[in-house]
């Protein structure tokens, strides 16, 4: 099943339902980066930042510092006003078992559906528009830091995106707004830490010179 054909999630059902019904379509099959993101429509930008927030924030730090690029792409299609990510060839074609991802999202599922208790649409004006570009331009900034290493620069500013894409998904204005502010306190926390390794490795180099 190319991405063309490719089963859409429902729009109107909290994103975690319209994932599962997504893999419910190709139960038994694999399924592609590029055929997920196709199938949720217009909440792909969304599930693109909750999926590379959550895997930024949780991997090990070099593993989660990987990606901050493909973060920083999205976040940049974003930000230029694209309507739905484009994902370039060699991570489209990445596949996993449907029945696999399925299984991963309802381990899962526990811990997502608490932020989908409190993400809905409301105020939605402050989720889409000028504000999303705004979450983009957010979102590089946040990117950036995860491609810097050290202690804090992953997690924070994976969570902060993360947040950034149940907003975007969920029309959620309100969250919006407290993903911004997360946001920037991820940012100035990474970049402090990456700042702190910087100079004490400076400092600790300085010595044998």
């Amino acid at each position: 099943m190319t991405e063309a054909n490719a089963p859409v999630a429902p729009q109107d059902v909290p994103l975690v339902t319209a994932m599962l019904h997504l893999l419910d379509g190709k139960a038994g099959q694999q399924v592609t980066l590029g055929e997920f993101v196709a199938g949720m429509g217009a909440r792909g930008f969304g599930f693109c930042f909750i999926v590379f927030g959550i895997l930024a924030a949780i991997s090990l730090p070099g593993v989660g510092s990987l990606m901050g690029a493909p973060l920083i792409l999205f976040a940049a299609q974003l930000m230029w006003g694209l309507k739905q990510p484009w994902v370039p060839g060699f991570l489209a074609r990445r596949s996993i078992s449907a029945d696999n991802a399925k299984k991963t999202l309802e381990r899962a599922q526990r811990w997502l559906k608490r932020i989908e208790l409190f993400a809905k649409p409301r105020v939605s004006w402050l989720a889409g528009g000028l504000m999303a570009r705004l979450a983009g331009l957010f979102a590089v900034f946040l990117a950036a830091v995860i491609l810097m290493p050290g202690p804090f620069t992953n997690n924070p500013p994976g969570v902060a995106i993360t947040l950034l894409g149940f907003a975007l998904a969920e029309r959620d204005g309100i969250l919006m707004l407290i993903a911004l502010v997360a946001s920037v306190l991820a940012f100035v926390l990474g970049l402090s830490a990456f700042i702190a390794v910087a100079l004490a490795v400076w400092a600790w180099a300085s010595g044998y010179f």
